[in-house]
């Protein structure tokens, strides 16, 4: 088959998905594979569509961005994927500029709920088959949220391992660039070929598990619940020392310095368009993020980082002796339809944390939701996380495919 007519049977089968799940807002009609496919020959890859692929528009999910002209040059990670042979096929749907007004994107598994966001589209992708990976990105909770509500595995390296060159900022204090992906062996072949080889690599899981959830008012889904503790008992047999203990951390005044940080970043990027024509094509949320962001002074910005960074140094000592935590990365599977884009203050801080996380698939609960548990690690641990990860992965319930709705 040539490359072309590869391409040409690739759109075709997402086109059948997409007029019900619209996880892809512009389609690349050719792409050439390398003659030495490198480690992702043959995969395809979805992109956010906040990240830059060249000959490409980057609307950013935004009318304001109707007349984009083509990208002239990839993303510096969309370079290293098509240098590893991956194949790039379209551009993810995304919330407006990764924010939280929720997109036209459904969740494959059942249409009436959200896929998450803001990496709508990249979860809906991947969860519906249509691609093998897609790239995301997390400032607060946009990559790892989809895919726990889309039944796949998302991982979020360590903040500032992936380059951001080429990705349309949101907060750069916390944009981080993370992937989905059917298998963690996937994910694990695409963080390879993006991230700068260190020579560190891990082989045997982490030792020293904690698991918990935040220690606040936040409602546990019964169904979810016993995923984590299902998690928990698997790791336990397969030899992991697991200690169960809730975690410590000002949930709500982090969620609350962190969205002034974000706003007053947003606000610093994008606040131009409060002052022209733009203002009118701009969606209710992501305006009244801009508008909040420039109220905020410098100095309360400044007292609020100050605030996170004390909180992020106090939480990682707490956990000085655990390898990992096991947790949950939402309370409950995927809502209806509702105007927003699903709960994402537990993944706040650990955004805000700065280390590595990995959702996990687990199972669907009583409404046939896919559920999800999630493992984080120390800034700098993704190898070690990686691997515990793809030792749980092989133990994970099943999870059954979406069906296309015409099938």
């Amino acid at each position: 088959m040539t490359d072309q007519s590869c391409q040409d049977s690739i759109i075709k089968d997402i086109l059948q998905w997409d007029g019900h799940i619209h996880a892809f807002v512009e389609l690349s009609e050719t792409e050439t594979t390398l003659p030495d496919p490198g480690q992702l020959g043959g995969l395809t890859v979805g992109i956010k569509d906040i990240i830059d692929v060249k000959g490409l528009p980057t609307r950013n999910g935004s009318d304001a961005c109707h007349d984009a002209v083509p990208a002239t040059e990839d993303a510096q990670v969309v370079t290293a994927l098509r240098a590893a042979g991956a194949r790039i096929v379209g551009k993810t749907t995304t919330t407006e500029f990764a924010f939280t007004d929720p997109t036209v994107c459904r969740n494959p598994h059942d249409l009436s709920r959200t896929p998450g966001g803001s990496s709508s589209g990249s979860g809906a992708a991947v969860a519906a088959g249509v691609v093998d990976i897609a790239l995301g990105t997390q400032t607060a909770g946009s990559l790892c949220r989809p895919a726990a509500y889309c039944g796949v595995v998302g991982f979020k390296p360590t903040y500032g391992v992936l380059p951001t060159r080429g990705v349309t900022p949101l907060a750069p204090s916390f944009d981080s660039v993370g992937i989905i992906a059917g298998t963690v062996t996937l994910a694990q072949k695409a963080f390879d070929a993006m991230a700068p080889c260190d020579g560190a690599t891990s082989h045997a899981m982490a030792p020293a598990t904690l698991c918990g959830l935040w220690d606040n008012d936040v409602i546990v889904n019964a169904d979810t619940r016993d995923a984590l503790n299902d998690a928990a008992t698997v790791l336990a047999g397969l030899g992991v020392c697991v200690a169960d203990s809730p975690l410590i951390a000002d949930v709500d005044r982090i969620v609350a310095a962190h969205r002034a940080i974000m706003h007053f970043e947003a606000s610093a990027f994008h606040g131009s368009m409060l002052n022209d024509a733009r203002i009118s094509q701009l969606k209710p949320k992501f305006r009244k993020a801009l508008e909040a962001g420039a109220a905020i002074t410098p100095a309360e910005a400044a007292e609020a980082a100050a605030f996170l960074a004390q909180a992020n140094q106090d939480f990682w000592q707490s956990l000085a002796d655990v390898d990992i935590v096991l947790t949950l990365p939402v309370p409950d599977g995927p809502p209806m339809i509702d105007g927003t884009t699903g709960f994402q203050d537990w993944l706040t801080p650990w955004t805000v944390f700065g280390g590595p996380l990995i959702c996990l698939p687990w199972g669907a609960d009583s409404l046939g939701r896919p559920r999800s548990v999630m493992l984080a690690a120390h800034p700098g641990k993704d190898a070690e996380l990686l691997v515990t990860a793809a030792t749980l992965e092989r133990h994970c319930p099943p999870l059954s495919k979406p069906q296309l709705p015409d099938a």
